[in-house]
C-alpha cells in the first residue's frame, strides 16, 4: 500500500495521517485506537516507531551531539538519571543509568559528566537535582536557566506519569518526545512530524 511516510505500509496514508494528528495532540494509544478503529497493538507499534524518529531528529538537532556520552543498555536497569541542558530557551536531554553518576546518595561525578556540557542531573527515583559545572555569575541568568529546566521537567513528569508500566528500553524515547514537544511548543507539531517522517519514513 502506497504511503510516503511508512515503508511497506499496511495502512493507508490517510489513516497514518490520522495517527500522526492524534499523536500530535498527545492522545493515548487507547484513545487513538478507538478513534482510528485500528488494533491497539498496531497503534503502539506505530507510536514507538514515531518516537524513535523523534529521538533521531532531536539528536541531530542537539548542539551536544559530539559530546562523549557513553552508550548504555538502559533495559538492564529501571533506575535512571536524566541529564538536562538549557540553551537559548531550548532543552536537551540524555538518559543514563543512575549507578553511573551516583554512589549511594553521593554524587561522585565521573569525568565525562563534568565535560558533557549538560547543566543538571536529576535522579529519577528520588527527584534530587545536582548542578553540573560552573554556575553563571549572573544570578538572574542562572535563575532563568533553572526556571526553564524546572518548567520542562514539571511538564515531562506529568506526561511520563501517564505511561504506567513503561518498559525501560522505551523510556529514553518518551523523554526525547517530551524534549521535542517542549522545544517545538510554538509550532504546528502535526505538520512538523509529517515533514520529519516524509524525509525519514518509518520501518
Amino acid at each position: 500500500m502506497k504511503n510516503k511516510y511508512v515503508n511497506r505500509s499496511k495502512i493507508s496514508e490517510a489513516k497514518f495521517r490520522e495517527i500522526v494528528r492524534f499523536f500530535s495532540i498527545d492522545l493515548t494509544a487507547i484513545q487513538i485506537a478507538e478513534l482510528t478503529g485500528l488494533n491497539r497493538n498496531t497503534i503502539n507499534r506505530y507510536l514507538t516507531e514515531i518516537r524513535k524518529k523523534i529521538t533521531r531528529y532531536s539528536e541531530i538537532s542537539s548542539p551536544l551531539t559530539e559530546q562523549k556520552i557513553p552508550e548504555y543498555k538502559l533495559q538492564d536497569t529501571d533506575q535512571f538519571s536524566i541529564l538536562i541542558k538549557e540553551l537559548e530557551s531550548k532543552i536537551y536531554t540524555e538518559i543514563i543509568p543512575k549507578r553511573v553518576g551516583f554512589k549511594g546518595n553521593s554524587l561522585h561525578n565521573p569525568a565525562f559528566l563534568n565535560q558533557s556540557g549538560y547543566d543538571l542531573i536529576i535522579t529519577l527515583d528520588d527527584g534530587n537535582h545536582y548542578f553540573l559545572g560552573e554556575k553563571n555569575s549572573d544570578s538572574l541568568k542562572h535563575r532563568t536557566k533553572l526556571n526553564r529546566i524546572e518548567s520542562f521537567w514539571g511538564n515531562a513528569k506529568s506526561r511520563l506519569a501517564k505511561f504506567k508500566g513503561m518498559h525501560s528500553s522505551t523510556f529514553r524515547y518518551h523523554v526525547k518526545e517530551c524534549e521535542f514537544r517542549y522545544n517545538n511548543r510554538d509550532k504546528d507539531l502535526y505538520q512538523l512530524l509529517l515533514k520529519i517522517l516524509r524525509k525519514d519514513p518509518l520501518f
